[in-house]
């Protein structure tokens, strides 16, 4: 199992931050299937998808409804001006119904907040209570990020894992990924994993974007630190979905893992973490 976020907008001019070359996918659609041919080559038996523009929900669903047997649904959120937060209703009927299986990702940086702020308390309070696991947006994000008009809230020092412990202390029960391995904050990453047994990270993005021997570095570090069975395998491949390849390529590749560990980091901790029966 590859548990991945996926972003299902698109646009034909962007350029894939690895290889700096333009994605040849056209429209929302063909990219839908390529991503669903990746996983199938790829043998991808689970991912978990959200993002989108316009209703984040509803694309998340399209692409649950394309191909149910491989794809989770998760309440992409935000909570800035231009991107508000979904009704609470909505989320929980939708939860309710197992249409929409996790919160996430919650983007609350690019809103210039943490998920410890107030705003998101009836959103976790609702997670806990239908058990729901949430996915949080934490470390860095593309270079000028700051000075787009859709994200002038965002700062580096609001992707620190460390502004999660109030939210962990307020809903001792949550289930929370610490999206792109808390990159680059590894000793606060790994000061929350130490103290709160409920948190998980998945390493996407990382394993493509940054170079190999920084992300091998980082990776290493956390499973020296005893946090093997806490790493989730993602690739965020956002546009590109020969990201997807890339990301799991940054996993091979890494000679310091045993077999039993890449499985760990590939399947099995994402598995128990979303509570699947495979």
């Amino acid at each position: 199992m590859h548990a991945y976020p996926a972003d299902m907008a698109l646009t034909s001019s962007m350029l894939n931050p690895a290889t700096g070359k333009p994605t040849e996918v056209k429209n929302g659609e063909e990219h839908l299937q390529a991503c669903l041919a990746e996983m199938k080559r790829l043998n991808i038996v689970k991912s978990v998808v959200s993002g989108g523009d316009g209703d984040r929900l509803a694309a998340a669903e399209r692409w649950r409804v394309a191909a149910p047997d491989r794809v989770i649904a998760g309440a992409g959120v935000r909570g800035s001006a231009d991107t508000p937060l979904p009704e609470l209703g909505i989320l929980r009927k939708a939860f309710e119904e197992g249409r929409l299986r996790v919160l996430g990702e919650v983007t609350a940086q690019y809103a210039g907040l943490s998920l410890s702020d107030l705003k998101y308390e009836p959103y976790l309070a609702l997670a806990e209570e239908v058990d729901v696991p949430v996915a949080v947006h934490t470390g860095v994000g593309a270079p000028g990020v700051s000075y787009d008009p859709c994200c002038h809230g965002f700062r580096a020092s609001l992707g620190n894992p460390a502004l999660l412990e109030e939210a962990l202390n307020r809903h001792p029960k949550l289930r929370v990924n610490v999206m792109h391995g808390g990159w680059p904050y590894l000793e606060e990453t790994m000061a929350v994993l130490a103290i709160y047994p409920q948190v998980n990270t998945d390493v996407a993005a990382l394993n493509w974007i940054a170079p190999r021997p920084a992300f091998h570095a980082y990776l290493e570090a956390l499973v020296q630190a005893g946090f093997g069975k806490r790493v989730m395998f993602g690739s965020d491949q956002m546009y590109w979905p020969e990201a997807i390849g890339m990301a799991i390529e940054g996993i091979d590749s890494a000679t310091f893992l045993t077999p039993s560990e890449k499985r760990d980091i590939f399947h099995d901790n994402a598995a128990r973490f979303l509570r699947l029966s495979v």
